[in-house]
Parts: structure tokens; sequence; C-alpha cells
């Protein structure tokens, strides 16, 4: 019982089942091999020069309903935070214990929407499949292939592998999510990760799934995508006798849910409950440490060489006034909030002011170096609004209708 209740746990959805997938244990050889790999390519890495790597990304809606429930706006927006997360600089970081604030890293990793398919041909890096297999992510076929990755199986097949990181969303029962870990997947079609569709991102289905919906399930599964188990080892039984192998983090003797408040003891040390690779719920996610970081660019380097490429997330604009001119602006009904977001990239401070007809400032804001911004008038009414974008030189305006 006091075990249970200093880790608050509580009914819920399954966090991920990485854990299911994959036997984490001494005794599998293949476990052991991307063990040695990695540890090998840590030691080679710290006498190596790191750069910034981005990956581009491929998302994969399967989904029963027939119209695109996975908007541009809201893979943008998730892809937001995933690099905000990866950047160390997501939105709970201010939460963090600050006897931890030390280990806190900037991962030098980004991710883009794929901008060329396969074939050489544009693409906006989301693919749309309709299936009528209910829970699809659970399903598997011949041979224990599950059923998402494969257009067969009423899926759809991933693109290679060894060029982007395939991100497959549809439902999955009660998991929120899962990933392939380095070298351990059944097959090579599998690699990657999938996603709950109600808790892919913030905005959408996603942003109304409760302790889940602000986007840091992916983070959590991009961690395993490169090499990173739970941060107490393998399993959820409460024991000080497992390991994430990271020197860094500090050893707890299992998962924590919801989101506790102060020190927070087992093992005889204090957990860091806010680590991206915990089970507490998304207002309580914000960190990975330097080891974990350095864990993920070793793996990067040792599994996933193809993926990374040195570059930008998109091309600049030609100037400012195409930039504004070329934004897109959706408004997502089930949060009453914009999306804008465009598909060329301005460099630079940009500011946002958003004012009333009569000339009233309600909000001003900086959009920083996000793919996109979420434009959130909640806290005004209804009516219509003015909303200027501006850099150190120009500005434009355009006018929105808040419901």
């Amino acid at each position: 019982m006091l075990i249970v209740l200093s880790h608050l746990c509580a009914a819920q959805d399954n966090w991920c089942d990485v854990d299911s997938r994959y036997n984490f244990s001494a005794d599998n050889p293949v476990f052991q091999q991307f063990r040695e790999r990695i540890h090998e390519r840590e030691r080679l890495s710290q006498i190596e020069n790191r750069s910034d790597k981005y990956f581009p990304v491929v998302i994969h809606v399967v989904a029963i309903d027939p119209y695109q429930p996975v908007s541009l706006g809201q893979a943008l927006n998730q892809l937001d935070v995933l690099n905000e997360d990866f950047a160390g600089k997501g939105k709970n970081i201010g939460k963090l214990l600050s006897a931890f604030s030390s280990l806190v890293a900037d991962a030098g990793m980004h991710f883009c929407l794929a901008s060329v398919d396969p074939d050489g041909q544009p693409t906006s890096g989301i693919t749309f499949t309709h299936t009528d297999v209910n829970n699809i992510a659970t399903q598997t076929g011949p041979g224990g292939r599950i059923a998402i990755h494969y257009d067969q199986l009423g899926g759809k097949s991933g693109w290679d592998p060894s060029r982007y990181i395939n991100i497959w969303v549809g439902e999955y029962g009660d998991i929120l999510g899962s990933a392939s870990f380095p070298g351990m997947a059944q097959y090579s079609e599998e690699i990657g990760i999938i996603m709950d569709i109600e808790h892919f991102g913030s905005i959408g289905d996603a942003g109304q799934s409760g302790y889940f919906g602000r986007g840091h399930t992916l983070t959590h599964e991009m961690g395993h995508f490169f090499g990173l188990q739970h941060i107490w080892g393998s399993g959820v039984a409460y024991t000080c006798d497992d390991s994430d192998d990271i020197d860094d983090t500090p050893n707890a003797s299992g998962p924590y849910y919801g989101c506790p408040d102060g020190e927070q003891l087992s093992c005889d040390v204090s957990n860091m409950y806010h680590n991206f690779m915990d089970f507490t719920d998304d207002r309580c996610l914000a960190a990975f440490t330097h080891d974990q970081v350095s864990r993920m660019q070793a793996t990067v380097a040792e599994y996933y060489p193809g993926i990374a490429v040195e570059g930008s997330c998109s091309s600049d604009a030609a100037s400012f006034d195409i930039w504004f001119y070329d934004l897109q602006w959706a408004h997502d009904a089930s949060s009453n909030k914009y999306i804008i977001y465009g598909n060329d990239e301005w460099t630079g401070k940009r500011e946002i002011d958003v004012f009333s007809t009569d000339g009233k400032l309600v909000l001003s804001d900086v959009w920083d170096d996000q793919l996109s911004y979420l434009l959130d008038l909640n806290g005004v009414g209804a009516g219509v609004y003015i909303v200027q974008i501006s850099d150190n030189q120009k500005s434009n305006t355009r006018k929105i209708v808040v419901y």
C-alpha cells in the first residue's frame, strides 16, 4: 500500500507497450548486442564533434473516419511540442525540481515533416489511409506482423526507414503509443513509432484527451526509438535492482503516475518523475538528461546514420510579405484555437499582437522558431479580431473570428 501511495498509481490508460514488445533482460543476446554497440559508440562520441541533426518525419494517419481526422496544422503543432521537448524548452520545464535543473540537456535534434517522398516527388509529409479495421494498431497478421504497418493488412506501408522516421497514427485500444527499439524490430517494415489517434498532438481530438492531451506521448516514444528505456528500467514491478543503464538518471524503483508534488523518494534517492521516460501525465513531463541525450546521439550514429541530415526544416521565404501571405490559418473547432503555419521559414523574431475592432490590445506574444503558432483566444469574448504579425521592420494584419 505504501508503494502504491508513494507513486500515485491510479487506473488510467497504459502509457506504452514497449516493455511487452521487447525483452530487455540480460539473457537476451539481441538486447545485449545493442548495449555493447551503444556503449562503444558513446565512448567514441566523447571525442567527436556533435552538430545539430534534422530528421524528416512522415506521418501515416490510418483511420476508420473517412475524413482526414488529423490536419496539417495538428501535425505541425505536434512536431512543435516534440522539438521544444528535445531542446529542453518544453512547457513544463519550470515545474522541474531545482535539484535536477543542471541535468536538463538540449538534444540538438530537430524533427520536420518530410518535403520529398521516396520517389523524389514533393509531399506534405502526411499520408491518409481509410481502414475498416477497428483498433488496427493492436491487430496482427501472418508472422505476428502488426496490421497498421502494412497496406495488405488494412494499414499503410511505411517509407524507407533508413531515410525517414515513420510515425503511424491510428486506433490503439487503451495504449497511448509505442516505438521500435533500435535493432530489435521483428520486421524492418515496423521500424518507427505508433501513436494512438486520440493522443497525437495537443489540439483536435488529442487536446480533449485529458491527462495525455499536450503532445508529450510522442516525445516519450521518440525516446524509445532512440534507445532510451523507461527511467526505472523495464517492466512495472517496483524494485531497486533494475536500471535504465543511464548514469545521471536517479534510480527509481518503478514508474510514477499522475503528477506528484515535491520530492519523491525511492531507492534512497530523490526521483526525477518529470523525466520524459517516466509515466507521469502530460502536465508533468519536462526533460531529458545529458546522459540520455548522449545515448540518443550515439543511437543515431550507430543505428540511423542515413536519417539525420544537416540543414533546416524548411527553406527561407524570399521576403516577409511573401512569407505572411503564404501563411495558412486553420481553426480547430474542438479547442477554439487557430493554428498559423506556412511552408517557408522566416528567421528572426516575430511578434504577434491581437486587437479588438475598437483598437484594444487583447494579446501580445512572440513567435519563436516553431513550425507553427497556436493562437489561443479563449480568454476573450466572441467577435472579430485583428491579428498583427511583425518582424523588426514590417508588419501585416489579418482579421479572424472568435466563436
